[in-house]
Order: C-alpha cells, then sequence, then structure tokens
C-alpha cells in the first residue's frame, strides 16, 4: 500500500522518521488483519478512504473541552493556568487521533485574570504559543489546537481576548507568524457584529489580525444549521468538525467529538458510471453502505479494544465517569465524508466545470447529489441510534493520492485525474476565474447539508493588511449567504533571518536571506508550503485569486 500519511504538520527528525515508518506498518497491519476484508479492498481501490487508519482499535479522532476539564478549578495566575493547560493539552494531543477544540476559550480563561498588566498577560500569551509551536506531537508534530471565542462579554474576557488577538498578530521572538493554535471567531449578532454590540471592537480588532495572519477563521452562530443552538454549545475542533447532534444525551460541541471519518471518492464513481446517473447513484448507494459498515466496525472495536482507561476518571468525554467504552463514545459522531463533487459532475457531463455558468447549469445536480448523502446519514442515524454526519473533507492526504490511483487504473482517459488533485468537497474548482461573492453564492448552499463541517475560503493575492474592509465585506458576505465556517487565503511568506512577512518571490526584500517560511492554508490549519502532499502542491499552483485588484487598492 502507498504512503498516505498527512505531512502537513510532520517535522523531519528522527521521531519523524521512526514514526513513519511504523504508521506504515501499523495501517497494513490493521487493513490486512482488522478492517474486514470487503471495507479494506474499497480503502485499497481508493473508493472509501478510512482516515487514521493506524488508530483504528486504539482510539477516537477528536474532542471539543474546556480549560476546566482540563485543569480544574484550582487557584492559579494567569500564567499557570496557561503552563498547566499546555501540558494537558500535550497529554491528550497524544490520546487521540485529531483536533482538541476549546468550544469557548474566552469564557474559560476569564476567571484566572487578575491584576496581571497588559503586558504581562500578553507575554504569558507569548510564551503560551511559542510552547503550542513545538514539535510535541507524537515527537515531530505540534498538536492541533483550536480556540473558539469571541462571544464573552465580561470586562476580563474581552481583555483576554484582546491581549490573546495581540500576542498572535505580535509573532514569535523573531516576529515570524505562529502556526497554532488555530483561532476561532465565533459571529453572533447583538453580540459582537453590530457597531453598538458589546463585543465589535473585538470582531474588529479579529479583522485585522485575519488581514495579517490568515487567523483567526470565522464561525457562524448564526447560520441555518446553528442558530437554534445556544451560541456558547457549540463550535470547531480540528481543521473544520462540527459535532452538534446528539441522539444519546447532551447536544453541542462540548465534550464531545469525532470518533471516525471516512472519505467517498466521488470522481471515481463517476468515470465508472459512464455518463449515466442511475449507475452513478447506485455506485454512490452501495458505497454509503460501505462507509456505515465500516464505520459501524470501527466503533464497536473500539468499544472492545480502545485505551480509555485514562479518561474515565476524568471530565473530558461525556459519560466517561459511567467507565464503559460503549456509552462513552456513543456521544460522538461517525462522519461520512465527500471529495471531488465538481470533478465527478464535470466528467458525468463530459464538459470541464471552468466556467460559473457551467455550475449554474448543473448545480441542480450539485446539490441533489450532497441531498442524497445527508439523507442516508440522517436515516442510518435514526436506524441504528448512533449520530452519523455529512463531512465536507479537508482531504489534505487524499486529493493527489485518489486522483494518482484513478489515473493509473480507471480514469486514464479522463481529464480530472490528469491534473494530480481532486477539489475539496463541494468546493468550486480551484481554476475557475470568478469573484469571491459567486464562489460563496455556490457554495453557501450546501453548508446547512454538511453537519459533520465545512469550510468556505477566499483566495487573495496578496496580504490584506492595509485593507481591513476588505476582510470584513468577504467575512459578513459569507456570514449572510450561510456559510457555517469562513477563512481567508493569501502568501504569507516570512524571512526566519529578520522577520519580514509578506509576498517573498525568492530573497527577503530586507536583508536578502533567501531561507523563507511559506505558510498557506489549503485545509483549514496553517501549514508550511514545503511539507504540502503533491496534491495539495499542485492545487496550490493552480489556484485562482477571488477578489480583483482595485478592491484590494488601498484606502
Amino acid at each position: 500500500m502507498k504512503k498516505m500519511i498527512d505531512l502537513a504538520d510532520r517535522k523531519r527528525n528522527p521521531a519523524g522518521e521512526i514514526l513513519e515508518a511504523g504508521q506504515n506498518y501499523r495501517k497494513n497491519e490493521v487493513l490486512n488483519n482488522i478492517v474486514p476484508e470487503k471495507n479494506a479492498k474499497k480503502h485499497r481501490d481508493r473508493t472509501c478512504h478510512i482516515h487514521d487508519l493506524e488508530y483504528y482499535d486504539i482510539t477516537y479522532n477528536c474532542l471539543g473541552v474546556s480549560v476546566m476539564d482540563m485543569i480544574g478549578n484550582r487557584s492559579r495566575s494567569f500564567r499557570g493556568m496557561l503552563c498547566a493547560l499546555y501540558r494537558k493539552i500535550v497529554d491528550l494531543a497524544n490520546r487521540q487521533s485529531g483536533g482538541i477544540g476549546f468550544i469557548n476559550f474566552d469564557s474559560d480563561i476569564a476567571s484566572y485574570v487578575g491584576g496581571e498588566s497588559d503586558t504581562e498577560i500578553i507575554d504569558a500569551f507569548h510564551e503560551f504559543f511559542l510552547d503550542l509551536n513545538m514539535s510535541t506531537r507524537k515527537g515531530c508534530e505540534k498538536p492541533y489546537v483550536t480556540f473558539n471565542f469571541g462571544l464573552d462579554t465580561s470586562l476580563n474576557g474581552r481583555r483576554a481576548t484582546l491581549r490573546m488577538l495581540e500576542a498572535y498578530e505580535k509573532g514569535d521572538d523573531r516576529g515570524n507568524p505562529f502556526i497554532f493554535p488555530n483561532m476561532v471567531f465565533k459571529m453572533k449578532r447583538e453580540i459582537n457584529l453590530e457597531q453598538n454590540a458589546v463585543n465589535y471592537d473585538l470582531y474588529c480588532k479579529a479583522l485585522s489580525v485575519t488581514a495579517k495572519r490568515m487567523i483567526p477563521t470565522y464561525f457562524n452562530c448564526d447560520s441555518i444549521s446553528n442558530k437554534m443552538y445556544l451560541p456558547e454549545t457549540i463550535g470547531i475542533m480540528g481543521c473544520r468538525t462540527r459535532v452538534v447532534t446528539n441522539v444519546n444525551g447532551r447536544e453541542g460541541s462540548l465534550n464531545r467529538g469525532n470518533i471516525a471519518c471516512v472519505t467517498l471518492n466521488l470522481v471515481q464513481m463517476a468515470y465508472q458510471c459512464n455518463g449515466n446517473m442511475e449507475t452513478f447513484y447506485s455506485l454512490l448507494d452501495e458505497n454509503l453502505e460501505s462507509a456505515k459498515e465500516v464505520l459501524l466496525h470501527r466503533f464497536h472495536t473500539l468499544c472492545e479494544k480502545g485505551m480509555f482507561e485514562e479518561y474515565y476518571d476524568e471530565k473530558y468525554y461525556l459519560d466517561s465517569d459511567k467507565h464503559h467504552a460503549f456509552t462513552m463514545l456513543k456521544n460522538g459522531t461517525l462522519a461520512i465524508g465527500f471529495i471531488g463533487l465538481w470533478d465527478a459532475i464535470g466528467t458525468i457531463v463530459g464538459k470541464d466545470i471552468e466556467m460559473p455558468s457551467i455550475i449554474d447549469k448543473h448545480y441542480k445536480m450539485a446539490i441533489e447529489i450532497i441531498e442524497r448523502m445527508r439523507d442516508y446519514t440522517d436515516k442510518i442515524t435514526r436506524e441504528e441510534t448512533l449520530n452519523f454526519s455529512l463531512l465536507a473533507t479537508a482531504a489534505e492526504g487524499v486529493t493527489g493520492n485518489f486522483a494518482q490511483f484513478d489515473n493509473e487504473n480507471m480514469g486514464k482517459n479522463f481529464k480530472a485525474c490528469k491534473k494530480g488533485y481532486y477539489t475539496n468537497s463541494f468546493h468550486v474548482p480551484v481554476t475557475m476565474e470568478l469573484n469571491y461573492k459567486e464562489k460563496i453564492d455556490f457554495e453557501g448552499r450546501f453548508h446547512r447539508l454538511c453537519n459533520g463541517g465545512s469550510i468556505t475560503y477566499v483566495e487573495l493575492k496578496e496580504m490584506p493588511e492595509r485593507n481591513i474592509e476588505a476582510v470584513k465585506e468577504i467575512i459578513e458576505y459569507a456570514y449572510k449567504n450561510d456559510c457555517n465556517y469562513i477563512g481567508i487565503n493569501f502568501p504569507m511568506d516570512n524571512c526566519c533571518c529578520c522577520g519580514f512577512t509578506g509576498r517573498i518571490i525568492e530573497r527577503c526584500p530586507c536583508c536578502k536571506s533567501d531561507k523563507i517560511r511559506r505558510l498557506r492554508r489549503v485545509s483549514g490549519y496553517l501549514s508550511e508550503e514545503k511539507s504540502f502532499t503533491a496534491g495539495k502542491r499542485k492545487e496550490l499552483q493552480q489556484r485562482t485569486v477571488h477578489m480583483s485588484m482595485n478592491f484590494m487598492s488601498e484606502e
């Protein structure tokens, strides 16, 4: 089996070399000896990819938590609280396969703000962020940590939020951007969006930091999918994961997470159907059933063999105090993801999806495909009394792997796989020339269908540091068009010698160094360009911008 390792956060060091070899061995062992052969074949054939295969019978994926869950309510100084929290984050990051999401980080830390000066709070955050950007996860990766914030209106909560944003904006000791934590600003009407709202100033500060650092991203608490829930109960964990409904207990994102995920290769099904939609839907139904089977097998295998003893005496996971894996894990979600919607449609209809007019023409088909998948996950949630969800997969690892395999085996005569990657989830083709409003218009309607998580991003040519109004207009247009989760991408190069940040072609314009770190977002987290998979590198090279330069001009 070829390597399918997500290298976006992997540091090249001895631990990483050993880990990669061990992961490959472990994945083969799991695939050959634990996964049912029917599902193992689907994985090998790049039809239904099993994510985090090496953790199949060991642990779950991600979790939403609070600071109190991790360090208790013991009296601590602000700096002491962050130090204790860092130790717990490292511990938890090595017990699960995916991200840790703090659902209300601002409210969590407000009570620890005391008599510290603003400078002392900023310095404490700065040290905390430096620690989070060390390779403490498996010895060669940074912990995947997300902080959701923006709703706390208390004096201390607001103060902590502002200082946190200032520390993140400042960067490391040389001024270089931090990669982690991923920070998510929770947008909520009457709390932070209107000019007279109490947290409007925090929203404006968040926008200004985004214009320089690509972080924060933005979570829409008022979308169709989210508005029925209390905003403090929901948030993002990982690069886009959303965990809310629960047929087995308390709803919301706290103390719950995604247990496991698979991704369906829609493009491969399109090759096989030869332009016949009935055949395509038959293949889709078959593979949805296969996805359900392998997720159920994994769930029950975890309930029997998972390493959860350490959780039972903690309050991280809902119902963990019952000391029973099934009772705990039934609160989590099982996600069926998908990749390459528009690549698949282009293959079915025999046209390149290269202009907005072609998307318009086939938009109904696209919606119907995703609605069919969502109807299926809703149906099996009722039937199995477990929380199945539909995820718009990030696909860092499989986007190029799927295309390469299909090109070598079944898609040789199709253009979709020849470009070397498939487009994420429901995103419009990255090569299509359209403005940001058109992109958001096309993608907005899909968010409500993907209850397991989704993101829409807008690509800019340059860092919009001096045009924060442009960032605000994009974010608010996406908010109004029902996007659950929103990000802005732009080239963020920084000189490792002098700290200059901006667009750098070859050498730093200040010190002439060629030691340049190039940060990009292709999945949800920021990553160094040099660590991208081959498929993501090809996608990045072909991405077009979604905002005209005359709009981006300085005010």
